[in-house]
């Protein structure tokens, strides 16, 4: 005869319980038989017996660390895989049991609870006896119970409102890591965790905006007592699954759009920055922690750009990098708060702003235009760093000007554009080729500002790179200015006479200012060369008549003015030697 539903499930609800007792007696069985290490040798008096598990206090030097062997102990093994077992028997009572219509909702509610009550009075009798891994397996799976209960009483049945369970998920959470505080056990702390976050999502069964609020709830629950111990392996385990979440809900929400996912994944980068910035204030040492947290947290906010409209995507993003510049310019400027935050935390802050910014820029800029706003942002970054003399904004600088010119050679100064002559609007390539122009010449100045570019052999490869963008951001502007003026071909040979003799005065510039410095001549001496072969291999084939006349005589009478300027400099230099 087989099993009625309701037999089976009891049966496979009572296997499970019973192997969780066995694996339980198991490691008690171990750590009785374990020896003590701190035995007291004949004639000494013996020591009192020390909590294993237990994490000393900040303000207590720590002791020794354990060999790594040691946190693989049999004890601990049976112990924690006998939680990972009674909490699946307890998924197991909470989905399958709905799916399969075994027992009534209150019966599988109240068994769930029941079992979670009885695991924390195990666990609380087991640790005033033996502080060890078992009674910290025991309280965690029993909080992890509680918590799943809330859960399912929620998101399966709806016998709480979303209210009220998240406040019961609140209250357990709570309590489990308040244990973990009086016991200083982080293992408990990190058992309640991780317990609850990763089972959870195999009761919702989707990555939705309730399952984000649970797993912020343990995030806002660990927060204090991992600030208050400085444990770090709690902030991560209470950080990354609120944010895993927050990602996987935005990415089904553009498959399956839901209610109410922008809004959990928001709430939830908010609190992960807050909890990283009071991490950061509280516990300098951990600034790692913080860092990775600001980092980190925001992401969910970001991406959740596609599941709103345009413009609401854009000052989603531009209220992220105001609120993660402000933590960076407030952590620059003001003294006080400078001396407390680290510098790792607020480089990473100030990272972060600029993704966010160059976001809420694409999102909220059309695409004609995002050469132009990124260059102008790249200028402003260049002009911050030079300023400050902080190699940050410049590396932000240098991302924004190699978009903005990756863009402008699509858009507004494509290199056909110096090629052959086509008509078409020309402000502008004015605009974008001068930008381009001025950030190739801010970079590099301000790169030997801050320190990172000193020695000329060594950087000799970036300020070639500079150069030929310099030369390229000119060229297009004042291409686009004389056809801004007549569009036809008159004025593209115009402006290759232009840019020719442009070339040949600025390179006589840098020789004669090359006099008494040396990479100015170098320079000077690359640029020139450069200068004439465009004229005899460009101009020479493309320019026609009077424009190729105008073009050799206006640079060689040029050139030789400056051969005789340039050695009359040369013979005052000599002079004063």
């Amino acid at each position: 005869m087989q099993p009625q539903s309701g037999e089976a499930l009891q049966a496979v609800a009572g296997e499970l319980h019973a192997i969780g007792q066995r694996l339980t007696h198991l490691a008690v069985l171990l750590q009785q038989e374990t020896p003590s290490p701190h035995l007291a040798e004949p004639g000494q008096a013996p020591e009192p017996p020390r909590p294993v598990e237990a994490e000393p206090h900040p303000a207590q030097p720590a002791p020794q660390r354990r060999k790594f062997g040691a946190r693989w102990e049999p004890s601990r093994v049976l112990a924690w895989g006998g939680a990972g077992v009674t909490l699946l028997g307890v998924v197991f009572l909470l989905v399958l049991a709905a799916q399969q219509g075994w027992l009534g909702p209150g019966l599988r509610v109240g068994g769930g609870a029941v079992l979670g009550v009885v695991l924390i009075a195990s666990g609380w009798w087991l640790h005033a006896r033996t502080p060890r891994s078992a009674g910290f397996a025991l309280a965690a799976t029993g909080f992890a119970a509680l918590y799943l209960d809330a859960v399912a009483a929620t998101s399966l049945y709806g016998y709480l409102p979303v209210s009220g369970g998240l406040g019961a998920g609140l209250v357990v959470a709570v309590a489990g890591l308040l244990l973990a505080d009086r016991w200083r056990a982080q293992p408990l702390a990190v058992g309640v965790v991780l317990g609850c976050a990763l089972c959870a999502p195999l009761i919702t069964g989707a990555p939705t905006s309730l399952l984000v609020g649970f797993l912020v709830l343990l995030q806002v629950a660990a927060a204090p007592v991992q600030l208050r111990r400085g444990w770090r392996v709690l902030a991560v385990a209470a950080a990354v699954p609120t944010v895993l979440a927050a990602l996987a809900a935005d990415l089904w929400a553009m498959v399956l759009p839901g209610t109410g996912v922008v809004a959990a994944v928001v709430l939830a980068s908010a609190v992960g920055v807050a909890i990283a910035l009071v991490t950061a204030f509280l516990l300098p040492e951990r600034a790692g922690t913080a860092a990775g947290l600001v980092v980190s947290a925001p992401a969910p906010a970001l991406l959740a750009a596609p599941l709103l409209e345009r413009s609401a995507a854009g000052a989603l993003a531009a209220g992220v990098a105001v609120v993660l510049a402000a933590i960076w310019a407030v952590g620059w400027f003001v003294r006080p708060v400078r001396d407390l935050l680290a510098k790792r935390f607020t480089a990473a802050s100030g990272a972060v702003a600029a993704v966010a910014a160059l976001q809420a820029t694409m999102t909220a800029v059309d695409a004609s235009a995002w050469a132009a706003a990124l260059l102008v942002e790249a200028l402003l970054l260049t002009v911050g760093a030079h300023l400050l003399r902080t190699p940050g904004p410049l590396l932000g600088a240098v991302c924004y000007a190699v978009l903005g010119t990756s863009a402008a050679l699509r858009t507004d100064t494509p290199v056909s554009a110096l090629l052959t002559h086509v008509s078409g609007q020309r402000m502008p390539g004015v605009l974008v080729g001068a930008l381009i122009a001025l950030v190739a010449i801010g970079i590099p100045v301000t790169a030997v500002r801050v320190g990172k570019l000193r020695e000329l052999p060594g950087s000799a490869p970036l300020w070639s790179l500079s150069g030929l963008v310099v030369l390229y951001g000119t060229a297009s502007a004042t291409m686009a200015a004389c056809l801004l003026v007549r569009d036809d071909r008159t004025g593209f040979l115009t402006g290759h006479i232009l840019i020719t003799l442009c070339w040949v005065v600025a390179a006589i510039v840098l020789l004669l200012r090359g006099v008494r410095v040396a990479h100015l001549r170098i320079a000077g001496m690359v640029l020139l060369p450069v200068a004439l072969a465009k004229l005899l291999l460009f101009d020479l084939a493309t320019l026609d008549g009077l424009a190729r006349v105008v073009a050799f005589l206006c640079a060689g009478l040029i050139l030789l003015a400056a051969g005789a300027r340039y050695t009359r400099a040369l013979s005052r230099e000599n002079a004063r030697s």
